[in-house]
């Protein structure tokens, strides 16, 4: 059995709330208060309706589709402006990930934006979703939206991330680089006995241990890589590193037992 660790740790979760809350508030402002544009994913496809470069595509461009190829969804934990406010809810240690359909509502919610605006742009002759006043009220509304159903949904689930798991629509194109990610956790399967500490401590959901007694490295596409993982570990079998791999084999947790009471 491997040996445990019983020095006190840095709190590095507690430091990567502090951190996602500086630089969320940064970016919200700057989205706020810049011409920018409408930021929302429907921002996204008007803009590519538009034509050319402009400040939306090349947004998702670099922090959602290029990003995530080397770095996973960081962005999910440590820079979102939604994660920095649902991290501080009451629950965030879920107990389950929900199984079914509601995996699938956020590719519904993705497809069905995509349909309203190219429907208005097309059919109705609404061209304005991206930029100016009207793209700046879309992206307020949604934005004010989406913090009232994800804080909802939260205390429903009683889960801090269920917004991010179940409904954001961004997590579709995250997800899609994030399986080729340079960035992911590893660990050592010796140092690994199975205790599932990790697994009751992941937001997401993911049973860590079946990659790391594989040898693989994290793969599953849900991983922020918050480190809360490498954090909470008793025998330090995990870290991060980089490495060339294709993830995308998803290992979720659906009813794990609850080692913790929810704090």
């Amino acid at each position: 059995m491997a040996a445990k660790n019983t020095e006190k740790r840095f709190d590095l979760p507690g430091l990567r709330r502090i951190v996602m809350l500086i630089v969320g508030s940064i970016l919200l402002g700057v989205a706020l208060f810049s011409d920018h544009g409408n930021m929302q994913i429907e921002g996204l496809f008007f803009g590519i309706l538009l034509g050319g470069v402009n400040w939306i595509v090349l947004h998702y461009l670099l922090a959602k589709i290029a990003g995530p190829l080397a770095f996973g969804r960081v962005w999910c934990g440590w820079a979102c402006w939604f994660g920095m406010i649902f991290d501080l809810l009451p629950y965030p240690y879920s107990r389950f990930r929900r199984k079914g359909a509601w995996d699938r509502v956020r590719y519904a919610h993705f497809i069905i934006s995509l349909a309203v605006v190219v429907g208005l742009w097309f059919a109705a002759g609404y061209q304005d979703g991206a930029h100016g006043t009207s793209g700046y009220v879309w992206f307020l509304v949604g934005l004010i939206a989406y913090y009232v159903i994800g804080i909802a949904l939260a205390f429903k689930l009683k889960d801090n991330r269920a917004f991010c798991k179940y409904l954001c629509p961004l997590a579709v194109l995250l997800k899609t680089g994030s399986r080729f990610s340079l960035l992911k956790i590893k660990g050592t399967a010796a140092k690994c006995d199975s205790c599932n500490v990790c697994v009751e401590r992941c937001p997401m959901n993911i049973r860590i241990p079946d990659y790391i007694l594989k040898g693989e490295r994290v793969g599953s596409t849900e991983c922020t890589l918050c480190v809360t993982c490498i954090n909470i570990c008793p025998t330090n079998a995990l870290s991060l590193s980089v490495g060339l791999d294709a993830g995308g084999k998803e290992h979720t947790d659906f009813v794990p037992p609850r080692f913790f009471k929810e704090d």
